[in-house]
């Protein structure tokens, strides 16, 4: 016949159970109270629903000299002492030797209501503080940042407005300077005239559009460079070469040179007073493109 009420064990044994389950959370500590064959109620720690020791106890007792968990067999007529096993040592180890020791009852630690009525003050203590972080976190905005929002929205408000004016005050000046650019524009377009088909041709050949690392870097270099483009552009207009021009409501001008010879038509734009070549496309034969 065996019971778990563990609300009649003793203080001692409580007290052990206590430490155990401080030291080991996780390990399921429990006590049993049963009836031995003898006769005599005993006491039975028990990890995870299995007894650490098949025998019972007298009691279990937490050695407050020693910091070991001990199941005493025997006590003295006195009561002042008690022999018996240790069940678990001062690191949580379970302990299976049955070397016998000596317990004076005095150093055994004894459990108090004061730590069950400590706990529950500081169980009440942080219903307290979780009730009243609730009603902060309920309370209604005070006026200063009711005050402060206000001002936030208030600034982002007028930054919007400001972006719209400044979009449509540049929109109102594209409208006033695109004239005024086309009427600039045509002013410089250069004329047909102005377009030197052979030299432009030299200009390429020589790699004057080029960026300035492409550039020859020597006197020499640079001489024998423009002699060789100028011998290219006769050699490749020798043969006859065409130019077509392509206007653009005035305000700028494309001209198109074919030349058979290199198989090329080189391509140059006329705007604000300057011809600049764009570009060439390669061609085949003498098929008109």
């Amino acid at each position: 016949m065996s019971t778990t009420d563990q609300q009649i064990i003793s203080p001692r044994t409580k007290a052990a159970l206590q430490h155990l389950r401080r030291l080991k959370p996780l390990d399921g500590y429990s006590i049993e109270r049963y009836l031995a064959s003898s006769g005599r109620l005993q006491v039975r720690l028990k990890r995870r629903n299995v007894p650490v020791r098949d025998a019972g106890f007298e009691d279990i007792v937490l050695d407050g000299s020693t910091g070991r968990v001990v199941g005493l067999q025997v006590l003295t007529s006195r009561g002042d002492a008690g022999r018996g096993v240790v069940l678990i040592d001062d690191d949580g180890r379970i302990c299976n030797d049955d070397s016998q020791i000596m317990v004076r009852m005095a150093d055994a630690v004894v459990s108090t209501t004061s730590s069950v009525s400590g706990s529950q003050r500081r169980a009440s203590s942080s219903s307290g503080m979780s009730s009243s972080a609730a009603r902060s976190a309920t309370t209604p905005l005070s006026d200063a940042n009711n005050e402060l929002l206000l001002k936030y929205g208030l600034a982002a408000l007028g930054a919007l407005v400001a972006l719209k004016i400044i979009f449509a005050a540049l929109n109102i000046l594209s409208i006033i300077l695109l004239p005024v650019a086309f009427l600039y524009a045509c002013s410089n377009c250069p004329t047909n005239d102005s377009f030197d088909a052979k030299r432009e041709l030299k200009r390429v050949m020589r790699g004057a559009h080029l960026p300035e690392e492409h550039q020859p870097k020597g006197f020499f270099e640079q001489k024998f460079n423009r002699l060789a483009a100028s011998v290219t552009a006769e050699l490749a207009t020798s043969l006859g070469y065409e130019i077509g021009m392509t206007d653009f409501v005035g305000a700028a001008k494309m001209a198109a040179v074919k030349v058979p010879v290199a198989s090329a038509e080189y391509y140059w734009i006329g705007i604000l007073g300057k011809w600049r070549y764009i570009g060439q496309r390669e061609i085949t034969g003498n098929k008109d493109d």
